[in-house]
C-alpha cells in the first residue's frame, strides 16, 4: 500500500505540471531544510519552503494551492542561494502562485495578494518601484483609501518619498516583457 501511494505521488499530474511550468526537477530536493533555515518570512508562515516542495512532491495540490505561505514569499532568493542542489525555489513559488491564482482565491492572504498585484502594477507602469504609487494602488485595491497614508506628509517633507514617480528609460521594452508574460499565461 505504501509503495502504491509513493508511486502515485511521484507521477501525480500536479507535480508534473509544477515541474514543467517551473523548469525545475522536484526530485532534486532531498529535504535538507537549508532553504527554510534562511527564509526571512519563516516565523510568519505556516508552511516553510521545503514543506511546500514536499507537499508538491506528494501531489497535495489542494493543500499547497490554498496555503497562505505562497503569498508571503518575498522572492528574496535566499533559499536559492542556500540550496545545495541548485533548485530555483523562487521559480517554483512563482509557479505555485500562478496556479493558485487560477484555482483559488487566497482567502486569508487577500491583503498579501492585493499587495503583490499592486507591486507588479507599479513596476509595469513605471519600470521601478514607486512607494507612493505602490501604497496608493494597494489602498485603492484593498478598499482602505487612507490606511498607511497618515505618515506620508512627514516622509514627503523629509524627502524620503517623492510625489512624482520616475519612469525608467525605454519603458516600452519592459511593457513588452509584461505583455509576453501575459500572453504565455493566457495560452496555458
Amino acid at each position: 500500500m505504501r509503495r502504491e501511494l509513493s508511486d502515485k505521488a511521484l507521477h501525480s499530474e500536479f507535480r508534473l505540471t509544477v515541474e514543467k511550468m517551473s523548469g525545475q526537477n522536484l526530485s532534486d530536493c532531498y529535504q535538507c531544510g537549508k532553504c527554510s533555515g534562511g527564509c526571512p518570512v519563516l516565523p510568519d508562515v505556516k508552511h516553510s519552503p521545503n514543506q511546500l516542495i514536499r507537499m508538491v512532491q506528494f501531489g497535495l495540490a489542494d493543500d499547497v494551492l490554498s496555503s497562505e505561505s505562497l503569498w508571503c514569499c518575498t522572492a528574496c532568493g535566499t533559499c536559492n542561494g542556500r540550496c545545495p542542489m541548485g533548485v530555483d525555489i523562487v521559480r517554483i513559488m512563482d509557479t505555485l502562485r500562478s496556479l493558485a491564482e487560477d484555482v483559488y482565491k487566497p482567502h486569508g492572504a487577500l491583503e498579501v495578494w492585493t499587495f503583490y498585484q499592486s507591486f507588479l502594477d507599479c513596476v509595469r507602469q513605471f519600470g521601478r518601484l514607486n512607494e507612493i504609487g505602490l501604497m496608493g494602488g494597494y489602498n485603492i485595491n484593498s478598499g482602505r483609501l487612507w490606511t498607511n497614508m497618515i505618515k506620508a506628509p512627514w516622509f514627503i517633507l523629509k524627502n524620503k518619498l517623492t510625489v512624482s514617480p520616475h519612469t525608467i528609460k525605454r519603458i516600452d521594452r519592459l511593457r513588452r516583457v509584461f505583455e509576453r508574460i501575459e500572453q504565455i499565461e493566457e495560452s496555458k
